[in-house]
């Protein structure tokens, strides 16, 4: 009957053990979670400014395709 016992307090003290590394590791996944926000938000602001300092020169372009359309079919 004390083998029992010792059974469960063995059980016992693993189960809080496993549930304080649940809670470790669900505070570092918020944690990264923050800083994975933080990454989007600085990548999506560089593609915007690239996308407004290549947009002039896609113009230019789109146009002298749109130019050399005109002229082949002629």
């Amino acid at each position: 009957m004390t083998d029992f016992f010792k059974d469960i307090k063995d059980l016992v003290v693993e189960l809080a053990d496993n549930v304080d590394a649940v809670k470790t590791n669900v505070d570092r996944v918020q944690t990264e979670l923050i800083e994975a926000e933080k990454t989007k938000a600085a990548i999506q602001k560089k593609v915007e400014e690239f996308q407004y300092s290549a947009q002039p020169r896609i113009d230019k372009i789109n146009e002298l395709l749109e130019n050399i359309k005109k002229e082949t079919t002629k």
